[in-house]
């Protein structure tokens, strides 16, 4: 297998087995629990967890253009994600947790077996990911007041002694990952060269739900 190299040692598969999640993203160095159905996930994630080998978490693209029984069309963007937990296992279930490496983008795909993907991939635009996070800067107090509107609408209770204590680059990437934006806002924001990128994105999706009055589109899990 090719790797890549980077500067602070740590080495990617040029070639990725791919793993689409409904309505998902995998931001780098968060977590994602994936619960697994399909026969042939169930053999890419044994081989993941027996091997110490990365997957490729990527969002399908479901539109008007998408058929059932048809294989399912890729977003040209994803994150390579390392497998470190199995939460649960069932005789037709798998639940596991993921965490987020660097972002990448396809550069030619293969199928190896019946539903089974996997691509070639190049983390050029991405090599930001395996850097220590510095200091950023957003507008932190127009991003919480946005929220605080989104929240009241609907009659969440978030825990703001929490959100608080939380930094910068932890909040964007939470809200990155668990807001129920649709599946090209998700990507949009996967795909955002930087974090300070991503508050502003965010902010105005939550100011834009606040104004229209309705929330976000939910997305499939």
């Amino acid at each position: 297998m090719e790797f890549f190299y980077h500067e602070s040692g740590i080495l990617l598969p040029k070639t990725v087995s791919l793993l689409p999640v409904y309505g998902s993203i995998l931001m780098p160095r968060a977590q994602l629990t994936v619960p697994i159905f399909e026969e042939q996930y169930f053999r890419l994630i044994s081989e993941a967890i027996r091997e110490d080998v990365y997957v490729g978490v990527i969002q399908p693209i479901l539109d008007e253009n998408y058929k059932e029984n048809k294989q399912l069309h890729l977003f040209s963007s994803g994150t390579l994600g390392r497998i470190t937990e199995i939460i649960e296992m069932e005789e037709q279930r798998v639940v596991v947790n993921i965490v987020g490496v660097c972002r990448f983008d396809i550069i030619e795909e293969n199928e190896v077996s019946p539903g089974c993907r996997n691509a070639k991939v190049a983390y050029d635009r991405y090599l930001q990911d395996l850097q220590e996070v510095a200091d950023i800067q957003i507008n932190r107090e127009r991003l919480l007041q946005a929220l605080d509107g989104y929240f009241r609408q609907y009659d969440v209770a978030p825990n703001w002694k929490e959100i608080d204590q939380t930094t910068d680059a932890r909040l964007i990437t939470a809200l990155t990952m668990v807001c129920p934006f649709d599946a090209r806002e998700k990507q949009a924001l996967l795909e955002a060269p930087s974090l300070e990128l991503q508050s502003e994105m965010i902010t105005q999706l939550i100011e834009f739900a606040n104004f229209e009055g309705a929330s976000p589109s939910m997305t499939r899990h």
